[in-house]
């Protein structure tokens, strides 16, 4: 109301003549007129319908825009969420796909198991370990379907079960000496580890992996008899040894004569061998000199071994005959006594010269029964293999026809007298070794003789030689002149000067 003297505002409808409703900003002024005293009431309007359209439809427009913008920050919001849950969904696809590339790969078999024992998945390693196809072991009792037996047959209750104690107690549990029997009724000797799932702090199931032990076991058990062969070689091989070392004494030591002997076993412990040589001093003063190598690696070799060396130390001792002739007694003593053996062997002896006096030289003599000819080795380091033509071995024919040969044995040389051992090697042949012991030799010729003798086989023979080396060194020195220190006393059986 305008009563009051003040401006009075108004937004409102109204009609027109034909009906159409409008609206009106009016505003009504009250007016006192002092003239007359009389109060005059004046209207102000204006149609505003088309500005309050305006303003109406702006509003709705800016609703629309807020309820839009909202609309759109919930569609943007969705549409992270629908994205990260696709990446956690890549990502699970990812992990569920090398999960099972891990069970279709690895070589162990797995199985996961309900609360109630009951399969619920199986790998290829599994079905391929058991012998029972997947589809068999799904939902089915895997305790009663492959372990309800143990190793000897009899029944394996269930709660004595490592995999139901993993269950019943939510504890791993590791066993290595289990049996699964497979579908054609054959034990698998197994190891397994069985781990509890939980969830919310109840047992729901349990994943089993085992794997194989077959090959294994096998492979230990070859292992072990290996072991034991290995052994037993070992024991015959010490036995053997002990029996060439007894058989193998050392040798004298006559005046102006240095002998050095070594003998060295096969690094193959399995393996014995037949090689020996001998050295001792006849009545006269002459020094015999043997060296063989019968054939065969084995105990009965070096027993045959030690016959042939005692029939040949005994017939060569006293008596002055031809060596050609010693030995075909030899070989006629052995058929006689039944040592039937093949073997290599030379017989030689170094004589004093009982017409010349201590100023002359020595000779060798020597007959050669197969074996490998002598080196003779100068103090300048030169040597030559004194070669000759070589008699049937020993064990064949005792009446075969044999031959000595002789040279002279000059002041400072060295003899050597060997086994094949020393310079036969599988990749080349007999000839080629001999010429690398020459090789060997020539920065050896004034070495001491013990020391001339571990150098070359040091030089010679390789670690994993797999033959045994005998070696027999003979140094002469002037017998007009004090026996060098390093030849060291003399060494003569008794009754001998």
């Amino acid at each position: 109301m305008a009563g009051g003297g003040k401006p009075v505002r108004a937004v409102t409808s109204y009609f027109l003549a034909d009906g159409s409703e409008r609206t009106v900003d009016f505003t009504l002024q009250l007016v006192h007129d002092q003239e007359t005293g009389r109060d005059y009431l004046f209207p102000n309007g204006m149609d505003v319908t088309d500005r309050v359209a305006a303003q109406w439809t702006a509003a709705q427009a800016a609703a629309a825009t807020a309820q839009a913008e909202v609309l759109q920050q919930a569609a943007d919001a969705r549409a992270a969420d629908v994205a990260a849950l696709r990446a956690v969904e890549a990502e699970l696809s990812r992990a569920l796909e090398l999960s099972a590339k891990v069970l279709d790969n690895t070589a162990d078999g797995i199985y996961g198991l309900d609360a109630a024992g009951r399969v619920e998945f199986v790998n290829p390693a599994a079905v391929r370990i058991t012998g029972h196809a997947r589809d068999e072991q799904l939902g089915s009792d895997q305790h009663s379907l492959i372990h309800g037996r143990r190793a000897d047959g009899s029944d394996y209750p269930l709660e004595q079960c490592p995999v139901w104690q993993a269950l019943q107690t939510g504890r791993t549990v590791v066993a290595d000496d289990e049996v699964y029997w497979r579908a054609d009724g054959r034990p698998v000797p197994v190891e397994l580890v069985a781990v509890p799932t939980v969830e919310d702090g109840e047992v729901t199931g349990v994943v089993v992996s085992f794997r194989d032990l077959t090959a294994r076991l096998a492979a230990e058990a070859q292992t072990a008899e290996l072991r034991r062969l290995e052994q037993q070689a070992a024991e015959q091989r010490a036995l053997s040894d002990r029996l060439q070392q007894a058989l193998l004494t050392p040798p004298p030591e006559p005046d102006h004569l240095h002998v050095v002997v070594r003998y060295q076993p096969a690094a193959h412990h399995a393996q014995v061998g037949g090689d020996w040589y001998d050295a001792f001093l006849q009545p006269d003063g002459a020094t015999m000199l043997v060296i063989g190598d019968v054939v065969g690696h084995d105990s009965s070799a070096a027993a045959s071994m030690g016959q042939l060396r005692g029939l040949m130390r005994a017939l060569a001792y006293d008596n002055d005959e031809s060596l050609e002739a010693t030995l075909t007694r030899v070989e006629h003593a052995a058929r006689g006594l039944a040592v039937e053996t093949l073997a290599t062997a030379l017989l030689a002896r170094i004589e004093r010269c009982p017409d010349v006096p201590v100023t002359g030289t020595r000779t060798l003599r020597w007959t050669s029964a197969g074996h490998l000819p002598p080196v003779l080795l100068q103090a300048d380091g030169t040597s030559a293999v004194l070669e000759t033509p070589v008699d049937l071995m020993l064990g064949v024919d005792p009446d075969a026809p044999r031959r000595s040969h002789e040279t002279e044995l000059p002041n400072g040389s060295t003899l050597l007298l060997f086994t094949d051992g020393l310079v036969e090697r599988r990749s080349g042949d007999l000839d080629e070794g001999v010429e690398r012991l020459r090789a060997a030799l020539t920065d050896l010729g004034t070495r001491p003789l013990d020391e001339l003798c571990d150098l070359l086989l040091a030089r010679l023979v390789p670690a994993s030689g797999d033959d045994d080396v005998a070696l027999l060194a003979v140094r002469a020195y002037p017998e007009d002149r004090p026996r060098p220190p390093e030849a060291g006393p003399n060494v003569l059986p008794p009754g001998i000067g």
